[in-house]
């Protein structure tokens, strides 16, 4: 009985180390305008898994090689109204080549990023902050059967309030020429 035992913790402890020793790789590359907190310029997330060493090449001449735990995400000042073509390329044993576009004309107006809070402990009202830049048409859907469309110059708020209580997906989209949407959950607790 003891020899069985001591073999199944010895197959658990390796399955354990087999999926802790994952293939560390880059999958993608996220870019949004950095925040005014931020000092301006975009912000660019490696997105993957593990710890890996990789050179950037923002598209511009300019590159960075960096060691970082994935996801990870830098702040580059670029020149405005030029497209770049922005490569990660990561060092063994980090895989997974990651390229992308990024058109700083398509971010000079529109949302950046959607971040909801409770109006008050008390009640099942939420302020919704959509973050980004310029004149535009904005559509929310609060995620109850509920939808809005705001002319206005961003960063905005807009206000809501919930019938019942509930986890509800926020979701604000641009009307062209403005560019960008953002989601953000929050849960409602109301009152018994």
């Amino acid at each position: 009985m003891r020899t069985a035992g001591a073999f199944a913790v010895a197959i658990a402890v390796l399955i354990g180390g087999a999926a802790a020793q994952e293939q560390p790789r880059i999958t993608r590359i996220d870019f949004r305008p950095a925040t005014v907190e931020e000092k301006g310029g975009i912000m660019i997330a490696l997105v993957g898994t593990g710890r890996c060493t990789y050179t950037i090449d923002f598209g511009d001449g300019q590159s960075e090689r960096r060691t970082a735990d994935l996801p990870d995400e830098l702040r580059h000042q670029y020149a405005p109204d030029k497209a770049y073509d922005v490569v990660a390329t990561p060092e063994p044993p980090c895989e997974g080549v990651a390229r992308a576009r990024i058109d700083i004309r398509g971010i000079e107006r529109g949302i950046w990023r959607v971040m909801a809070e409770l109006a008050s402990a008390t009640a099942p009202e939420v302020v919704v902050t959509i973050d980004g830049k310029g004149a535009c048409t904005v559509f929310v859907d609060f995620g109850d059967g509920q939808a809005e469309k705001h002319d206005v110059t961003l960063p905005a708020k807009v206000n809501h309030k919930y019938v019942k209580g509930g986890s509800y997906e926020i979701h604000a989209r641009t009307q062209e020429p403005c560019r960008g949407e953002g989601r953000v959950r929050i849960d409602i607790k109301t009152r018994q």
